[in-house]
């Protein structure tokens, strides 16, 4: 699986008493012996709550400071009105335009249009 072996060694996995017993040497007796303490400590690091107050952000575009939330506010308010008001017309106006065919004319229409060619004409 590994193509080398940077550091040397074998890729051999043992728990022999030696390794044992110099893992337990290596570190501090009182330590290994405490250990119940040493997590209740832990516990209460983790577990505690945090005092300080959050400290406000704001943005600085030069001529106005204004505080994070309402900067998503605003932008939260343009893209709301941008679904509301200019996502409808563009999808209205990229649709295709359905006309009905115009209707065949009548004898009345043909009748005077033939009309109005022969006094025309007549001019």
């Amino acid at each position: 699986m590994h193509s080398r072996n940077d550091w040397g060694g074998s890729f051999e996995m043992s728990n022999s008493g030696e390794e044992v017993y110099k893992e337990k040497n290596e570190w501090d007796r009182a330590a290994l012996l405490e250990r119940q303490d040493l997590d209740e400590t832990l516990q209460s690091w983790v577990l505690e709550r945090v005092e300080k107050r959050k400290k406000k952000k704001y943005v600085d575009f030069g001529c106005i400071v204004m505080s994070h939330k309402a900067l998503k506010w605003i932008f939260g308010s343009i893209f709301i009105a941008f679904l509301l008001i200019a996502l409808p017309i563009i999808i209205t106006k990229s649709l295709p335009n359905h006309h009905s065919p115009p209707t065949p004319p009548d004898n009345y229409t043909l009748a005077l249009h033939k009309a109005l060619l022969f006094f025309n004409a007549q001019k």
